[in-house]
Formats: C-alpha cells, structure tokens, sequence
C-alpha cells in the first residue's frame, strides 16, 4: 500500500515538472508580451518640437565644402551676388536661404543625378559669415559682428558679447535694420524688449552707466551709478551720508535744468541731481 501511493505521488510530480524541464532543456522560453501598437504617424507630418533651423546662408558667405573620399572636388567658396555656387562638374548650385545641412543635401544630389558620384557623402561648413549678423556695440568687453547662426534675442546676443561692462549701463539700445528707430529696452525686463528677437542688420549699442550725482553737505559728494529703482535715500548712503551739518529734512533735487519737490524714499531718475542743504539752527 505504502509503495502504491508512493508510486503514484511521484507520477503526480514527474507529470507536473515536465513542461518546465524541456523547456528549460530546448532553451524555449516564455513568449513575451506584445508590444503596445505604436500611434500612427501621417506621412509627412512634422514633429511637434520646432528644430533649431540655423544659419540662413547669403551673399557673400564663404563655405568649405567637403567630399568624402573625393579631395578634388572639395573647395572653399564664396556665395555669388544671385545666391549660387559653381562647383567642379555639376556648375551652379543655389545656396541663398539654405542652411549648410540643406546645401550639403542639394550638392549631393546633383552629383548622384548627374551621374558623377554614387550616393556621395557632402558636409558644409561656414568659415565666413558675412551675409547675416548683429553688430554689438559700446560698453561691452567683446564688441563686434555676431552671426545669426540661430535664433536670438537681445538679451542672448548681448550676453554672447560678454554682457555690460561696469561703466555700461543697465540698458541697450537697439536700432533696427527695417529703420523703424532706435529703441532703449531695459536689461531689467526680461518680459519686455530684452526678449527681442534680433534680424539681420540690427545694431545693438550699449551707452555708459547712466548717473545720479549727489552734493551739498554728504561726506563724499560725486557721481554714483544709478540703477533702476533707487532711491534718494540709498543716492545718498553711497555718498556716505550727511555731515553733522546736513540736514536730510532740508534736500534739493534738480532734474532736466529744473528744481523738483521730492522726499529721499521717492525714486531716483537717471541724471538727477540731489543736494543736501545745511541745518538751521
């Protein structure tokens, strides 16, 4: 009895362990899940993320182009006056408003359609920008021409030229290519003008550090850096304070040639002049 139902137990546990042993033995493994199916794509349809377009080559551009495995036909040219290059066998090739990635494809593909090259490698590089840049002018360490290689802004194009300097002030003025005059935006609203997007030809021109001048009866009178939202009262702790014989009660401030009422907590403007009168005893 006892060796029957042992018998029998162990056929019980044979039968249960030998789908998993000839797996394990013919390397077959679990069938994985199904992938999710991929949402469909319209042809054609962009991307919802905008890529960064680059350099619109122009007139006058100097570009190095490059053949992959065809150093003759590699060359370092200028963009004509109408837009085009002539290159080695395929003549002309238009590159005005074309990034180098879209004129390296266009030279490829004259090449491969005229029957000169099978499937060529093209790369193109910039080594002169000259058709479209920014001038940076005034009170910054690195003045100059700036390509417009990317998108950018007033703020990011004056810090690309190092940003102001201690004696610039806290302010650009951009005059713009289309003529429409020159604008002074503040570098301390980054909601406003200093998000500018720059075109071709603007100029950017950053002025000296504009001034609050301090007199009278202060311990140090002079000129001192103004900035936005000062006040009288700090006006006159950078002149050190009064002197035992001023009197903050007794101020004077002239603005634009004119004498104006004013306490030390309202705010300064660029040019004031604040004189600290002598006490009456």
């Amino acid at each position: 009895m006892r060796t029957g139902k042992l018998l029998r137990s162990l056929s019980i546990l044979l039968t249960a362990a030998t789908p998993v042993t000839l797996a394990a033995q013919t390397g077959a493994a679990a069938p994985a899940p199904a992938p999710a199916a991929a949402a469909a794509v319209p042809a054609g349809a962009a991307p919802s993320a905008t890529a960064n377009p680059g350099y619109r080559l122009g007139a006058d551009d100097e570009v190095k182009i490059s053949i992959f495995g065809q150093p003759d036909l590699s060359t370092t040219s200028r963009i004509k006056a109408d837009g085009s290059l002539t290159l080695a066998l395929i003549g002309p090739v238009s590159a005005q408003g074309k990034t180098t990635s879209e004129l390296g494809q266009a030279i490829a593909s004259a090449y491969a359609s005229g029957g000169y090259l099978n499937n060529p490698s093209v790369s193109v590089e910039v080594s002169q920008y000259v058709s479209r840049f920014v001038t940076v002018l005034g009170n910054v360490p690195q003045a100059g021409n700036y390509p417009l290689d990317r998108n950018y802004t007033v703020a990011s194009m004056l810090a690309k030229a190092g940003g102001s300097t201690t004696a610039g002030a806290n302010a650009v003025i951009l005059t713009p290519a289309d003529g429409s005059g020159p604008v002074r935006i503040s570098l301390a609203d980054m909601g406003a003008g200093a998000g500018r997007a720059l075109q071709p030809g603007d100029i950017l021109f950053v002025p000296p550090a504009e001034k609050v001048y301090v007199y009278g009866q202060v311990q140090q009178p002079g000129a001192f850096a103004y900035a936005p939202g000062q006040t009288f009262r700090q006006a006159l702790a950078l002149a050190g304070g009064p002197t035992l014989a001023g009197s903050t009660r007794r101020i004077k401030v002239k603005r634009e040639g004119q004498e104006v009422e004013a306490n030390l907590d309202d705010p300064v403007k660029p040019e004031d002049v604040l004189i600290i009168r002598e006490k009456l005893f």
